[in-house]
């Protein structure tokens, strides 16, 4: 029978597998008689029988070889009547006898066998049940497998990768000159490594921990994992083998990886990856249309870069993005626009939120306004600005509700921080994190040119984390004196 990798499962500790025995033919559970076993007309096949010598199906071992280290195996099942089913070849429990692995899938996955014999009645119901066919699925892998293979013998080929005596990698054959980095074998490791001309680790050949196997596992800088087998050639020794290192090289080869300096573009073009999708998931704005508004009034119009927070590429990884001026918490402070001036000249202009300007951007098909000021509220960001020098504490701040100009806005990149801005004011009012009471008893100063609302204010009659709240105190600001 061809090589079986035997594999250990752990059965449910209720699952108390029975003893299972092949004596004279017969099958044994628990030194009991349960069914005949028989050689078919074939190798790995075998003929079931009930005790009373009638046949119950046939069972079939096969067996498709993907490569050299894969084969996927399933058991061809044949009904008295020629009817045939496939079923994946599961090891249940460990066994050098490859009849009981079969006896015991039977058994305790389909349960056409028990210690009362073979189930009729479940072999009928096991051979009408409809399933893919395993074959099929196999044969199509194994092509698929073997068409990777001659791609990659076909790169191969293109390259023509050597490695020399000294581990050093060269493409063009024996004779070739383009040198494209090293492999070497590391004894602390026990393993094969490669690196690029820049000194980066490409991939790293490990010995299997499979029992028998002589594979070797090969992990790359992208993270990709696999094996390759050359028998007794990549049995690993305590000294560096040119051998192992060409088949090393060439599978690597094989699967595009061509050394070089091809890791170090790929770290950048994989940086670069990381932080578009950073970029599309910020609230900051890269080049989008919109216009500024100066605090004279005059208008420029064309494309807005505004910065509001930093990017964080993975979790705990922050950089700087566009336009920002990587100094102490200017996020949100300041924009930037690239217009053309009256004689069609590019200019780029800067402005901070403290000139009090407002301007309008297009966020994804919408049209976004905001205003730079200054705000009441938040002495403690006023004394963190101030501890590191920032004493600028204007920030720009989206409105999303506004009657008579009254406005309610919020802070890009910080959800649950709003600003109150009424008219009458100066400046803003920020609601953040706060106690709510001590948050109501500030705005009610805020607000105090109306009584009812500072009052309803102080009374606690409002939530001021909520926005509905905040819209409402807006409202009933505006109709103050009505």
């Amino acid at each position: 029978m061809k090589k079986i990798i035997f594999i250990l499962l752990l059965l449910p500790a209720l699952a108390i597998s029975q003893k299972i025995k092949i004596k004279k033919n017969k099958i044994l559970f628990d030194n009991k008689e349960v069914a005949i076993l028989e050689d078919g007309d074939e190798r790995n096949k075998y003929t079931f029988k009930y005790l009373s010598g009638e046949k119950a199906f046939d069972a079939a071992y096969k067996a498709i070889s993907v490569s050299s280290i894969q084969d996927h195996q399933y058991l061809e099942m044949t009904a008295t009547d020629g009817t045939k089913t496939e079923i994946p070849y599961e090891i249940l429990q460990t066994s050098f006898n490859s009849q009981k692995i079969i006896i015991r899938l039977l058994s305790e996955k389909y349960n056409l066998i028990d210690a009362n014999g073979i189930n009729k009645e479940n072999v009928a119901a096991f051979f009408a049940e409809e399933r893919e066919s395993i074959s099929e699925k196999y044969l199509q892998a194994a092509a698929t497998a073997k068409l990777e293979a001659d791609k990659r013998q076909q790169t191969v080929g293109r390259y023509k990768p050597y490695v020399k005596p000294n581990g050093t990698i060269s493409f063009g054959g024996t004779q070739g000159t383009n040198i494209v980095g090293k492999v070497y074998y590391s004894a602390s490791e026990r393993a094969y490594v490669i690196t690029d001309l820049d000194g980066i680790r490409v991939a790293t050949a490990k010995e299997t921990s499979k029992m028998g196997s002589t594979a070797a596992v090969v992990k790359t800088y992208t993270d990709e994992t696999f094996e390759f087998d050359k028998g007794s050639q990549t049995m690993f020794t305590n000294n560096f083998s040119r051998n192992f290192g060409q088949f090393f090289v060439e599978e690597m080869v094989g699967r595009g990886y061509i050394f070089g300096r091809q890791a170090k573009k790929h770290q950048s073009d994989l940086h670069k990856e990381k932080v578009k999708i950073a970029k599309e998931n910020s609230v900051n704005l890269y080049g989008v249309p919109g216009s500024v508004t100066d605090d004279k009034g005059v208008k420029y119009t064309g494309t807005v870069y505004v910065i509001f927070e930093k990017l964080e590429i993975e979790p705990g990884q922050q950089v700087a993005g566009l336009h920002d001026m990587n100094t102490i918490d200017d996020y949100g402070k300041y924009i930037s626009i690239r217009y053309e001036n009256d004689k069609g000249r590019t200019r780029i202009k800067k402005f901070s939120a403290k000139d009090g300007i407002s301007f309008t951007a297009m966020d994804e098909g919408v049209e976004k306004t905001f205003y730079g000021m200054k705000t009441k509220g938040n002495a403690l960001k006023k004394i963190a600005n101030a501890t590191n020098f920032g004493f600028n504490n204007s920030y720009f701040y989206e409105k999303i509700y506004e009657e008579n100009g009254n406005m309610l806005l919020t802070k890009p990149g910080e959800e649950g921080t709003y600003v109150i801005k009424v008219k009458d004011e100066n400046v803003g009012f920020m609601i953040d994190d706060r106690n709510n009471e001590k948050v109501s008893n500030a705005l009610a100063k805020y607000v105090s040119n109306c009584k009812q609302v500072a009052a309803d204010l102080k009374a606690g009659e409002f939530d001021v984390k909520n926005e509905e709240n905040l819209i409402q105190i807006l409202q009933e600001y505006n109709d103050c004196g009505k």
